[in-house]
This record gives structure tokens, sequence and C-alpha cells, in this order.
């Protein structure tokens, strides 16, 4: 019976752990071959962002824009969009907009569940933020599995390569774009999110033997 406590103590430390702590998304783009790959990776914590429409989009690939509006890139190979989320006011838009994607390509070959687009557009003009079905969702997480392939090279597909980050001014709630291989390592926000809730098991293990 106190195990059984203990793991369902553990279990809802960890469910609060995760529906507060911060996360984040990557989608990374890299060479293989003769082919460009896109992979995502990551959770990303929606209660961290702000709630904002869903955009329509239709195919799999990027967009680049001009005029100071931001790139953007989607898949609804799987499905529709039915949710949408920006960023906090304040927050640098600066890394999507300029030279991210030199020119919009779409017709990627897609697999996997999830769908999304990387835009909000307020006013009709493109801003970073996510676009997500509600299907996809673990109350405020959302877990992407989608993949990429499409034959050729990052340049000559219009990828500029580098790391294009945009971070919550208020929740460090982040959306990576990675182009080519990324210099740093950063933690998989799922096993971090698993350490805040096996720190809180241990802590209550703790609490009920004193």
């Amino acid at each position: 019976m106190k195990l059984r406590t203990q793991l369902l103590t553990g279990i809802a430390i960890l469910g609060a752990a995760m529906a507060s702590a911060q996360a984040d998304v990557v989608f990374t783009f890299t060479q293989s071959g003769g082919n460009v790959v896109m992979q995502s990776s990551g959770v990303l914590n929606t209660a961290n962002l702000v709630a904002g429409t869903a955009f329509g989009w239709g195919g799999t690939g990027v967009e680049t824009n001009g005029g100071g509006q931001s790139d953007i890139m989607g898949d609804t190979s799987m499905g529709g969009i039915d949710r949408g989320f920006g960023f906090n006011t304040g927050t640098n838009y600066a890394p999507w907009i300029g030279n991210m994607f030199m020119s919009s390509n779409f017709a990627w070959s897609s697999s996997g569940t999830t769908q999304f687009t990387t835009y909000q557009m307020p006013g009709g003009f493109r801003t970073p933020g996510i676009g997500i079905s509600a299907a996809d969702m673990v109350g405020a997480l959302w877990t992407p599995d989608v993949s990429w392939s499409k034959a050729g090279t990052l340049a000559g597909l219009g990828l500029t390569m580098g790391t294009y980050t945009i971070t919550d001014i208020q929740t460090q709630e982040s959306i990576t774009i990675q182009i080519g291989e990324s210099t740093r390592i950063p933690e998989p926000a799922s096993i971090g999110l698993l350490g805040l809730g096996l720190a809180g098991l241990a802590l209550a293990r703790r609490r009920r033997q004193a």
C-alpha cells in the first residue's frame, strides 16, 4: 500500500512538473547522402505561450517572406490545424526574419502523426508562433513526431545553415529551427521534465520516511 501511495504521489508530482516547466521543440534539417532530412524533437508547453489563432496551411514545406515578416514552415499532410499559440509581447522575432529560408520549397516527403505550422498572423503580418492540432496534445503539452525528406542539398533547397531560436521573453519557452549540425548539445526537454518529476518523487519519499 505504501509503495502504491508513493507511486501515485510521484505521478502527480511529475504531472505538475510537466505542466509548469519550460520546455522546447526543435526542427532539425540535416544532409543525409543525397537527401535533406528534417526531424522534430522535444516537448512544447503551450501553457507558457499566448493563445492565438489557428491559421491554415497547405502541404509540407518551408516558405520565405519579405517585408519584415517571419519565414515559416509547416506540415498538414496528417490533418488540419485547430489550435494556435504565439509569444508574449517583447519577444525577439529577429532570428526567423531574413535569410533562414532563401526560397519557398514544398512537396517534401512526410511521415509521422502530428501536424503543425510555425507562425501567427496578427493583422495579416506573419510572426513566429505555432499552430497544432488539439488531438495531438496531452494537457498543455505538444510532442511532434513528424519527419521530412527531400532530394537535394541544404543550400540547393534554399536553407541557410545556422541555429534559429525564438525564446519567449517571459517564460523562456522556445522553438528552434536548426539547419545543419548544431555546435551545442541541448538537454532534451523530455529528460529535463522527467528529472523534475523523479526529484519530486524522491522528496515525497523522504518526507514520508521522516
